[in-house]
């Protein structure tokens, strides 16, 4: 921790020792917070789970359960926000993969993102399908946009827009939104095109602006 972070880490944690009485604290309420004001530290911060573990000594696993419940202890949790963190990696990262039958794999190491887009999928009629590895979900990508885009707040006035900035070739463009059908007709002709991941990528990216 940096002078400044320890000052008011020290300021931060008397509040809440002495919030209880004098020793009453419970030890796992402090376990959480030491733990959650490390992670957060400039020492500390953007740490994977093994390094985390490695430098604590305790396994991955314990790692990852005091991440969800430190967050749900002593962070306001936004799930837009976190939402909105998953879908940039996704956009801008090499890790994520295009597979044979159009599904993408999303690297989810924090279990809070893994917790936001459970719920986020699940809201939606939608449920989690995860690869071998619980910390990789599966899924394929029109299907993600068009959850996305059927809870969009605009998205009925801007889609259009959208498919015309974003996919380059006006035939397949046209062939979408001919006719001006409904949002569901639309999303139905776009998952019929076959589009390239690349392509698939910048129409998630847009339309979440919209979320």
């Amino acid at each position: 921790m940096t002078p400044q972070e320890k000052i008011a880490f020290a300021d931060d944690f008397l509040t809440l020792y002495l919030s209880m009485g004098l020793g009453s604290l419970p030890k796992r309420e402090i376990d959480l917070f030491v733990f959650h004001a490390l992670i957060q530290s400039a020492e500390h911060r953007g740490k994977s789970n093994y390094e985390l573990a490695n430098t604590f000594g305790i396994p991955e696993s314990r790692i990852k359960s005091l991440k969800l419940n430190a967050a749900l202890r002593h962070q306001d949790i936004n799930p837009r926000a976190i939402l909105a963190r998953v879908v940039e990696r996704l956009i801008g990262s090499q890790q994520f993969a295009e597979l044979s039958d159009g599904k993408i794999d999303i690297s989810l190491e924090d279990p809070l993102e893994r917790r936001e887009l459970e719920n986020f999928l699940k809201s939606r009629g939608h449920h989690a399908e995860y690869t071998l590895n619980r910390e990789v979900l599966r899924i394929s990508a029109a299907r993600l946009l068009e959850l996305i885009m059927e809870h969009a707040e605009r998205a009925g006035s801007e889609f259009d827009e959208i498919i015309r900035s974003q996919i380059k070739d006006q035939a397949v463009s046209a062939r979408i939104l001919a006719g001006a059908p409904s949002l569901k007709q639309k999303l139905d002709r776009l998952r019929a095109e076959n589009l390239n991941l690349a392509t698939l990528k910048s129409l998630i990216a847009k339309a979440f602006t919209l979320f």
